[in-house]
């Protein structure tokens, strides 16, 4: 009887152990530094666009993993960015559709290099653009 109430007490403080450690819910990543990038300018200036990115991701065991290939998704944000043309960048609804195409990407490369999609989201805190 002994050995099945301290079973029991083990596996309950064990619960409450594992509970505490993981947190709920998403998860929020932040690249850092900003990303800064040229952009296609029809002008004989140059345009360029400065963004600050949060990221989304699924649960608290995906950021190994995001952390780990971050100069690869650094780079490719860098190069969606620099696709872009000055009507795209200044456009709030494009922007968006930046955000949509750069998780699709992301979630892309990042299949191929681990065979997980962990980005739920990609969001654009600051957005400068000159």
């Amino acid at each position: 009887m002994f050995r099945l109430l301290a079973l029991c007490l083990l596996f309950f403080v064990g619960t409450l152990h594992a509970q505490e450690e993981e947190p709920q819910g998403p998860l929020y990543y932040t690249i850092e530094p900003d990303i800064i990038t040229n952009y296609q300018n029809s002008g004989k200036s140059l345009g360029y666009v400065r963004v600050s990115i949060d990221l989304m991701l699924e649960s608290a065991d995906k950021m190994p993993l995001v952390e780990q290939h971050i100069p690869l998704l650094r780079d490719a944000i860098n190069n969606l960015l620099a696709e872009q043309n000055r009507q795209e960048i200044r456009s709030l609804a494009v922007r968006n559709q930046i955000a949509t195409a750069g998780l699709e990407r992301l979630n892309d490369l990042l299949l191929k290099e681990t065979g997980d999609t962990p980005i739920r989201r990609l969001m654009f805190t600051k957005f400068l653009y000159q």
